[in-house]
This record gives C-alpha cells, structure tokens and sequence, in this order.
C-alpha cells in the first residue's frame, strides 16, 4: 500500500537542509496529485524552523517519529501539519504563521482529533489517547494555554508543553508505521449514535418516505445482500424520478450496519453527500452523519493504487457499497489515463479485492435515467453494460428489475427480480409528475396540458410568476397557514445572476464545492430566505417541498422547439441541459412555481407555459 505520509525522525530532521524538506513534501503533495502554492511551501518552511529549533537544545525525542501531512484514512486527503507517536498517546501538532488563533483553526484541530477519536482503526485498537496542540509560531509570547479539548501553543513553548503532557516512550518505528497505515472504521458508539438517529428521528427533510411503502424492495435488498454467499453481486435498482431510491439505499445501509454487516453509502454527488451529513450528525447523542456515507473521490483515493492499476494491497475495503445515482459514474475518457478505465470498473476490481478479504461481497447501484448532468456522465447506464460485458466479470452475480432486460437479457449472469424497480414517484406525495416533464421537455403541448390537469386534480400545483415578489408573497402565506416553509430558489448553472439582478435580486448561488454547513444550512434552514441559490448539482438528489425554478435563459421556446443556449462546453449539450431541466422540474413535494421574467427573450416561453394552462399569476396571494 502507497504510504500517504512523509515520515522523518526528529534525529533525521535536524540533520536535513529546510530545502530539501520543502522539496520532499512538495513531492509528496504532487504525488497526491494536488497542487500547492508558495503560501503552503512557505508554511512547510515555518514548520521546519520551528521544530528544529525547538529540538535543538535535546536528544529525548530523537528517535521519535514525524509524520507530515498524515492523510486521514477514507478522506479527500485531510491533512494534518504534523503527528507524533508516543505509547498510549497520539499527538497532532497543527501550525498557524499567525500571533493570534481564529476560531477557524480551532475547528480543524478539533475536527483532526475527532475523526483520529472515531474513526481510526489502530487508535481504537491500541486504546491511545488524542492530544492536540495549536502552535501560533509567529507569537512573540512563549508560553503554553490549555484550552477546551485541546492546547495553545504560544511561541517557543512546544517543549514545555511536552513535558507537561508527562508522554510515554516514543513509540517503536514498527508499531508508528502500522498506526500509520490504519483503515477506516468508525466506532461502534458512533454507529449506534447515528443508526438511532436515522431510524428513530423524523428528519422529514430526506425520510419523507415511510419503510412500509418502501417494502418490497427493503425486503428484496436485504435478502439479496445479507444471505450467506461467498459470491460477488452486482445489484441495480431502477426508479422514476421522486420514487425513494436513495431512501432505500439508506435504509439498507443502516440495516446492514445493525446486523454487523460492513456497508458504506457511496455517491458521485457531493452536495447530497454533505447535506445527507449534515442532518444525521448531532454533536450531543454523538451521530455523525459522514460516518457511513462517503464519495466517489474519497473512496477511489482510499482503496486504488492508480499508478499500478489495481486496488492497495493491505487496504480495508467495505464488505457492501450502496451507490446512489450510479447512473452518474464517469466513463473512461472522464477518468483519464491515470486511471485507464471508467469508475464502474474501477469499483468492481476494488470490491472483487474486498471479496478476496471477507469472502463475499456486494454492490448495489441505484439507476436513473436522463439525469447526467456533467461531463463523463453522458454515457448513463451504459457506462455499466460496457464493464460487465467483458468476460473477466462474468464471475459476478447480477441482479436486476425487469425494466433492464432490453440492455441486459444477453448476459449471461443476469437474474431478473421485479421487485427492484419503483415505479410510482412517492416524492410528490404519490403524484407522479414525470409524464407531465416530459411532455414538457418534448414541447408536447396537448400532452402536457393533459398531465397538467391531471396533477391539478390530484392536488399538486403549479404556478407561474414573472416576479420573486409574488411568489414570496404565496410562500409566506402559505407558510403562515401552514408552518411548511421548505421551499427555495433553484436553478441551471448555467445562469449569470448579475444579468438579471432586476428580477431577482442580489442572490449568490450555491456550489457545489461549498462545505457540508453552507450546504446543509442553505437546504435545513436558510432555503425559505430566498437569498440564494441552488443549482442542479446542489439539488440532484434532494427535494423542497415547493422549490421556485428561475428560467435565466439556457433553455428558451422558439418556434415550438426548446433552444439550448449554455455558457458551458458539454460533449452533448442539448442532452445535457434537458437533463438539467429534468432535474430542476422535479424537486418539488408539493408543487411548483415557475419564474420567467417578462421580457421579449422569454415572451416564447412563457407563451408556452400558458398554453398548456399555466398561466401568469397576476393576484397577490
């Protein structure tokens, strides 16, 4: 297994020249492939002045080992600045070219020493304890503070504070290494914290679907992924948009994890991801919500050896990966030649490594369709049949609904079970809004105004606005009358807010990149502001009760005909956008507002929408 950390003793680090250090963790860095600016090599210089000066005057730590930029197992490369070993007693040493701590710094350290608590593998086996110290190396104090759960460190006092902590012997080069290349697992009260959580809390944001109308499949998923086998199974679950394919996932994840199964809950999607996080994670019971439930990236970085083209050897590989929206998988070209080969093959050659170590494995891959909406994911599902058409993975079982015999009945290893497809959309309280999408997307204006009525009737609304203000004039009412303010603005990506500041205002928009807090916050609590928002890969995957989709100019009506006007290169960017506009027009629970500007360039669009019934609301509400 590739080490991901640089190690010297501090004997070693007194003896090396501050160039070569810097060089050697650039190496290192380069070799995660990630990039680094002269601010980072500037903070890899501060932190060698510092330590060897601080050793200079004693040899009682010679031997004892450092370990730079220490990647935390199962993570996007999180890094703490230093760590050191002693028996009984982990230390994480985090520096800051600063006189002064920001509450910022104070949560990574924290953050550090909490997932090194919960979820290191040998820290939970070798009963160690988690010590941490914020060093401000710039301060012109010297002097030591012990604060809440961790220390400060004020100038050159990093002896001292060591020989407060009254350490046990530096621990042996051979048990540092083998704490070093620890796996992943989280502990068991935090399992337990977080399984509670998701089985007993409400949590109506993402749980808006109850176990018994997911059944069948509940019961389906299980008996597949839980009856003894030493085999490898490849699992395909199908659903329309809105039908609870990613509850059942998380249903499944949590059962298997109960009866002592290993399962991880994979996604592609990093805003479901953070915001799936953000609610099950409750510091007071101990849940925590990204114990389970990890990305792509995360998990390609943790258990694939690219340059070598196969799995780490010694890596901990989850028995069970549950992936959502697998559909989204990149194919080969997306993946590059550091790869050699599309992500879907890349995780059947890690979990046949995983069943090589357990015995058994299974991988259960949720599917939709006409919802790529990146580039690598154009392909969809046949990113998938092109892997499992080769030969070499004719050993692995697969199951799958009978919605995918027309791709699949010429496998051989193919065994079809209905129920493995949902096909009613439990999203819109089991209204189903994908025929009424599609006749949309098809400018299929008789058909659309048929669905329309049908969905009026069965009680989910539609509603048009050519300004914010009367939709939040409906929506604070129907707050008010109803306490549901679960709504929000969502839009296409491909939308510059600036250009129509007039209409709606100075808004931000939410990325995709942000942190699981602005994402989470934005979805649990600060949506109904409608001071921002959120595109198709912030909401894939997620829903409002009543989202207000802003039409800003990529999908536009002329002569009956839907015209793609993006500000982005896509590989087919006519497919792409209508997918986009799938996903937009089907986050809402309850209904829908639809806010078009009223101006010459979307007077064809909105002519559209009224002639299909919905129309321009001109009352206020």
């Amino acid at each position: 297994m590739r080490k991901e950390f640089v190690e010297y003793t501090v004997s070693q680090l007194k003896g090396m020249s501050r160039e070569y250090f810097i060089d050697k963790l650039g190496e290192f860095t380069s070799s995660l492939d990630l990039k680094y600016s002269t601010s980072q090599e500037k903070s890899w210089g501060d932190c060698y002045d510092y330590l060897k000066t601080e050793f200079r005057n004693t040899t009682k730590y010679d031997e004892c080992i450092l370990l730079f930029e220490y990647c935390l197992p199962f993570t996007n490369y999180r890094r703490p600045d230093v760590i050191m070993l002693f028996e009984g007693t982990v230390l994480v040493l985090e520096f800051k070219r600063k006189d002064i701590s920001l509450a910022q710094d104070v949560d990574q350290l924290r953050g550090y020493l909490n997932f090194i608590r919960r979820y290191h593998d040998e820290t939970q086996k070798m009963h160690f304890d988690v010590r941490g110290a914020l060093i401000l190396t710039t301060s012109n104090e010297n002097f030591v503070q012990s604060c809440n759960g961790f220390s400060l460190v004020k100038g050159n006092g990093l002896i001292d504070f060591l020989e407060d902590l009254s350490l046990g012997n530096t621990l042996h080069k051979k048990r540092s290494l083998l704490w070093a290349n620890s796996a992943y697992e989280p502990s068991k009260n935090v399992l337990k914290a977080t399984y509670n959580m998701f089985m007993k809390d409400d949590l109506s944001m993402i749980k808006n679907i109850s176990e018994h109308e997911l059944r069948n499949i509940l019961k389906a998923l299980f008996e597949i992924t839980v009856e003894p086998h030493n085999k490898k199974r490849l699992i395909f679950l199908t659903g329309v948009p809105g039908a609870g394919k990613t509850l059942a996932l998380l249903h499944t994840l949590y059962k298997l994890n109960q009866e002592g199964f290993n399962a991880v809950f994979l996604t592609g999607n990093g805003p479901l991801e953070k915001v799936l996080s953000y609610l099950l994670t409750n510091a007071s019971t101990g849940a925590e919500g990204d114990s389970l439930i990890k990305g792509v990236l995360a998990y390609k970085k943790a258990f694939f050896d690219r340059y070598n083209k196969r799995p780490f050897s010694k890596a901990k590989i989850p028995a069970t990966i549950l992936f959502d929206e697998a559909q989204r998988a990149w194919n080969e070209q997306q993946m590059g030649s550091s790869y050699g080969m599309s992500e879907p093959e890349l995780i059947l050659k890690v979990q046949s490594a995983a069943a090589a170590q357990r015995g058994y494995t299974n991988v259960v891959a949720s599917i939709g369709f006409g919802q790529s909406i990146y580039k690598g994911e154009e392909d969809e599902f046949e990113t998938w049949v092109k892997v499992i058409e080769k030969q070499e993975y004719f050993d692995w079982e697969i199951f799958a609904p009978t919605t995918l015999k027309g791709k699949l009945s010429h496998l051989p290893n193919v065994m079809f079970k209905e129920d493995l497809h949902l096909d009613t959309s439990i999203r819109s309280n089991f209204i189903d809004t994908s025929p009424f999408i599609e006749a949309v997307l098809a400018a299929d204006v008789d058909f659309a105004r048929e669905e329309y009525r049908r969905l009026r009737e069965q009680g989910y609304f539609i509603h048009m606005v050519d300004n914010l203000e009367r939709a939040k004039s409906y929506l604070e009412a129907h707050a008010r009358d109803t306490g549901d303010s679960f709504y929000g603005l969502i839009s296409s990506s491909n939308i510059r807010l600036k250009e129509y500041q007039s209409y709606i205002g100075n808004v931000r928009m939410i990325q995709q990149s942000d942190s699981k807090e602005v994402i989470g916050k934005w979805y649990f609590k600060d949506s109904s502001k409608l001071d921002a928002v959120a595109t198709e890969f912030v909401c894939q995957g997620l829903e409002l009760n009543i989202p207000v989709l802003f039409f800003g100019g990529d999908f536009l009506m002329e002569n009956r005909c839907w015209v793609v006007r993006p500000t982005k290169k896509y590989q087919d960017k006519e497919r792409t956008v209508r997918n986009i506009y799938r996903v937009l027009l089907s986050r809402g629970r309850v209904g829908l507002f639809i806010f078009i500007p009223r101006n010459k360039n979307f007077e064809n669009t909105i002519k559209f929408f009224e002639s299909i019934g919905v129309n321009i609301e001109t009352n206020h509400y």
